[in-house]
């Protein structure tokens, strides 16, 4: 292999892992300026009292602002992969993954909790950036709703 990964992705952090206990958040923004390529990962740790009345969904969310409640869902066709539903103690404790395909030059995780006996769940995401259309690329800062 005559490349090393540094020299083609970006990566960031767009949600430092922190104890999200019922409480619905949204990542930071990602700037996908400059690339053709985005991956999203959210780390998922041990959420206590998770079940099917209990449960954390994960959607991925596209805008060309920074403006917080103009982001809508990305559409299935421009995502690869998808997230699921935490909704069983054997879901997680994992990283799920996806890549965005959209056009939209912002992009962010939001997760919403249903029922309210969920306790505690440490949950923290990254994201990487690739093909980037100047080299070596600078990995995005993380960007702030407005």
């Amino acid at each position: 292999m005559n490349t090393e990964m540094n020299s083609i992705l970006g990566t960031s952090m767009l949600k430092e892992p922190v104890d999200c206990a019922r409480a619905d958040w949204t990542s930071n923004l990602l700037d996908t300026q400059g690339f053709e390529s985005a991956k999203i990962d959210v780390i998922i740790g041990a959420i206590t009292g998770v079940d099917g009345s209990n449960y954390l969904t994960l959607t991925l969310e596209e805008c060309d602002t920074t403006v917080g409640t103009s982001f809508t869902t990305v559409a299935t066709t421009e995502v690869k992969g998808a997230f699921t539903v935490i909704n069983a103690s054997t879901k997680d404790s994992c990283i799920q993954s996806v890549g965005y395909l959209g056009v939209k030059r912002y992009v962010r995780v939001k997760g919403t909790y249903t029922g309210s006996g969920i306790s505690a769940g440490i949950i923290g995401v990254v994201s990487q950036v690739g093909d980037a259309r100047v080299k070596p690329p600078t990995s995005p800062v993380p960007v702030a709703s407005t």
